[in-house]
């Protein structure tokens, strides 16, 4: 008789009212995770959210949103690390749960996924050898120096030489081990050992990288290539940023933990007053790929002026992960899934494939899901559930729309797993129907297979019916303030350590996307990626404690090749510092920093017209991005100026940086609200002296509001300043009669406004004709302008005054007296003018 165990067991129990009514009283939050209702200890498929404490308690790693102050959170012993606002990373030992689960104010709770590595020539390719020179040991031209590089991964070989300063000291300002003991955490964390660089000169930080894809990282970004061996000559492989200051988070790779990672390594640069820029070379597909996950909320809410965060695309271009249909009312639409044929791993709940699925929330679809041996399951109709299905092909728990997501569609979430040991998913074709039973808005589904463990993962469940081959940039690269690399070829073939040659196989074909390059876009249509850079062939950084492929270890025996949008994203990460650290781009946000290097991004016959959905904006080239900063300026029309109707006129443009294709100008009547007349354009503006568009000033511009708005536009980079201020386009000063039915008067009325800038309205009377003169005094009687002196009946007039002298010159903030003559009478008053 199959077995299943009995902490599972009871473990199920223990969640099953969450599971039969998720609404559970009033305290009980809105939004559990699936994955929480059925925790199975020591099986693969729960330990992926579950650790340890240091006495071996099971712990939940979690992403928590509600109003629930922090301390009451602590104080019923539930670990909060990092929070925003409602949004917050949290551990929970798992008797807690339960409690937590009830507390008042709670709104959501999500397990926190566990995210995966996303694995000479490409500093070449970038660009950076040409605005640095090596003079060995150090270094001329742009390095990085006086900004933070931080890296979330797999952990650093802080003894090797590329990470050490000439004197042998290391350039790591700290080392956090999310998974390692030995020295208290971080302040503020509760978890982990926090190595400082007394530690770490000393080689007492047990701290080390196994894995090796960290330090490669960290090499790419801002190693200094100084570590060699084998008679090599050194600094052949120098990162992006080789005199950049360091800090490494070796991470769990959990979702909550490497918010934590980047939160820490953003206060450490704030306690020293640096920049900083975070690289993330990790990511998972679980999630609705629309910017949207709480990791990319809770990054986005990280990050700001001088705190950029720079993520791997992933590397799912070939993975075949992504299935979409669309339906229609009273139409039913099916994907396929094919699981190949694979050897199962021993015991329970290890063989295991997660999805996970969206469509818009007023929609209703149901879904039914088809074994290959023929066993239906379904239909589970949105808002319910079927759990604990188990069949002969294997263990399911489907979730349709039991969640509620911030960003309100409804979520499918599945479990298909050995939850018997007898009892894997089977290999053959599953069928996944969608059937609508009420559609509100577009009928389209996505399904991602995030998991795919079986066996030795060697062989990957993969969708027929219903592929398609984009939309797979995952988190957090899919998020809104995160900048995201694709990776193309840089290396094909290369030299080993045992004098053999290699070469890739396939062999990929140089300056080509990847293969395995996520393309986008997102879910909801943003484009992702932002742009490339080298990740298919890239020599960086070998830790010695990682075992490596003889065959990927270069002649110098400490540097190897990797591949992967991991190796991209650095790259990126490494013109970032190197951007931070220039004055013109200093503190700058992620999106000015983002736009400059889309803006410089390189095109050719590889990327075709971009941006587009593989490339982004093209190939990174940070010679070009380092350039003078592409500035644009109007100068004329200011403050002050007065536009005469009836007359020519012009407007002024100065280019910095590159020469705009051309410069369109505008004219708005009510301060900037909307731009709707054409005032000309202006091609070929090169940098120089300023640009004048000449044009006729008519009299449909007649107002006091007028501004100027500037476009220009270079390729597929537009950008856009305006003048300065509001100025004033009228008939030429000059006295108007009026037309009036009152008896005629000599009166001299209040101007309007008053106070004033840049123009003011001054009316007058005369009783009787005659010479006239309205003029202006400064407050100690001089003479500032005459605004009328002619001969003039009796009758009504109004006149202006632009607040400049007899010469044109503006006069300054202050109290005039205007004064009118006539007949040998006098009436004065005063006015205000204001800057």
């Amino acid at each position: 008789m199959p077995r299943i165990s009995c902490r599972a067991l009871t473990l199920a129990v223990l969640f099953a009212c969450i599971a039969l009514n998720p609404h559970l009283g009033n305290a009980a939050p809105r939004s559990v995770d699936p994955a929480l209702k059925n925790i199975r200890v020591g099986e693969a498929i729960s330990e992926r959210f579950l650790s340890r404490d240091s006495k071996g308690g099971v712990l939940v790693d979690l992403i928590v949103e509600g109003d629930v102050p922090t301390e009451l959170l602590r104080g019923r012993g539930i670990e909060v690390n990092t929070r925003m606002g409602r949004l917050m990373t949290a551990r929970c030992p798992l008797p807690l749960l339960s409690a937590l689960l009830d507390l008042p104010g709670i709104e959501r709770v999500q397990v926190s996924e566990r995210c995966k590595p996303n694995l000479n020539l490409s500093a070449v390719d970038v660009g950076v050898t040409t605005v640095r020179t090596v003079t060995p040991p150090s270094f001329s031209g742009q390095t990085g120096s006086g900004v933070l590089v931080g890296v979330v991964d797999t952990g650093i070989d802080y003894a090797n030489g590329d990470f050490k300063k000439a004197d042998g000291t290391t350039r790591l300002v700290s080392l956090w081990d999310q998974t390692g003991a030995g020295a208290p955490p971080p302040a503020g964390y509760s978890y982990g050992a926090e190595w400082l660089p007394a530690a770490i000169n000393a080689a007492t930080s047990s701290e080390d990288d196994t894995a090796g894809h960290g330090s490669h990282v960290m090499g790419i970004a801002a190693g200094d290539g100084s570590a060699t061996g084998n008679g090599r000559p050194a600094f052949t492989y120098v990162g992006m940023a080789p005199e950049a200051d360091l800090c490494m988070v070796k991470t769990t790779f959990s979702t909550a933990n490497i918010v934590d990672g980047v939160h820490y390594i953003f206060q450490k640069a704030a306690s020293l007053g640096k920049q900083a820029v975070v690289n993330l070379s990790l990511g998972t597909q679980s999630g609705p790929h629309d910017g949207t996950a709480n990791m990319d909320l809770l990054l986005n809410g990280l990050t700001g002026p001088g705190k950029i965060i720079v993520a791997s695309a992933g590397n799912a271009g070939e993975d075949n992960l992504h299935g979409l249909v669309t339906v229609a009312p009273a139409t039913p639409r099916s994907m396929t899934m094919v699981v190949p044929t694979y050897t199962r791993k021993t015991g329970a709940g290890n063989d295991v494939l997660l999805f996970s699925g969206w469509y818009e929330g007023g929609n209703q679809i149901s879904l039914t899901i088809t074994t290959p041996g023929g066993t239906t399951i379904g239909p589970v109709e949105t808002g319910s559930f079927a759990q604990n299905q188990n069949t002969a092909d294997g263990f399911l728990n489907i979730f349709n729309g039991t969640t509620s997501p911030s960003n309100g569609d409804n979520e499918i979430y599945i479990e298909l797993f050995d939850g018997f040991a007898n009892r894997p998913p089977r290999d053959g074709t599953w069928t996944f129907t969608f059937t609508p039973v009420s559609l509100t808005a577009s009928g389209r589904v996505d399904m991602y297979i995030y998991a795919n463990d079986l066996g030795d993962a060697s062989q990957l469940a993969v969708w027929n019916q219903g592929l398609v081959l984009g939309g797979v940039v995952g988190s957090p690269g899919d998020a809104d303030s995160i900048i995201t690399a694709a990776a193309h070829t840089t290396k094909d073939c290369w030299t080993s350590v045992d004098t053999q040659t290699y070469c890739w196989n396939p062999q990929p074909t140089l300056g080509a996307i990847a293969p395995f390059s996520s393309q986008g876009p997102r879910r909801d249509g943003a484009a992702k990626p932002d742009l490339s850079a080298p990740g298919f062939g890239v020599t960086s950084t070998l830790s010695a404690n990682y075992v490596a492929q003889t065959a990927l270890i270069v002649t110098d025996g400490v540097h190897l090749n990797f591949a992967g949008t991991s190796m991209s994203a650095p790259h990126i990460t490494g013109a970032t510092a190197l951007l931070l650290a220039q004055g013109a781009w200093a503190n700058s946000t992620p999106s000015r920093i983002r736009q400059r290097l889309q803006s410089t991004a390189r095109s050719d016959g590889f990327t075709g017209a971009v941006p587009n959905l593989t490339w982004g904006y093209g190939k990174l080239d940070i010679a070009a991005a380092l350039a003078a900063p592409m500035t644009l300026l109007v100068p004329h029309p200011g403050k002050g100026n007065l536009y005469a109707v009836g007359k020519y006129d012009s407007v002024n443009v100065v280019v910095t940086g590159f020469t705009a294709d051309s410069v369109s100008f505008s004219l708005s009547l009510d301060g900037g609200g909307s731009y709707p007349t054409a005032l000309g354009t202006l091609l070929n503006v090169a940098p120089g002296p300023p640009r004048h568009l000449t044009f006729l000033v008519d009299n449909s511009m007649s107002t006091n509001q007028a501004k100027v708005r500037a476009v220009a536009r270079q390729g597929v980079t537009t950008l856009t300043a305006f003048s300065d201020s509001l100025f004033v386009i009228a008939i030429p000063s000059a006295v108007q009669a009026e037309t009036t039915t009152l008896p005629a008067r000599f009166a001299l009325e209040a101007n309007a406004p008053n106070p004033f800038n840049p123009l003011t309205t001054i009316h007058f009377e005369l009783d009787r004709a005659g010479p006239a003169a309205l003029r202006v005094f400064s407050i100690r009687g001089a003479l500032v302008r005459t605004l009328v002196q002619k001969e003039l009946p009796s009758g009504r007039y109004r006149t202006q005054w632009d607040g400049r002298d007899e010469q044109g010159r503006p006069v300054g903030s202050g109290v005039y007296i205007y004064r009118l003559t006539a007949s040998g009478r006098d009436l004065a008053r005063k006015m205000s003018l204001l800057k």
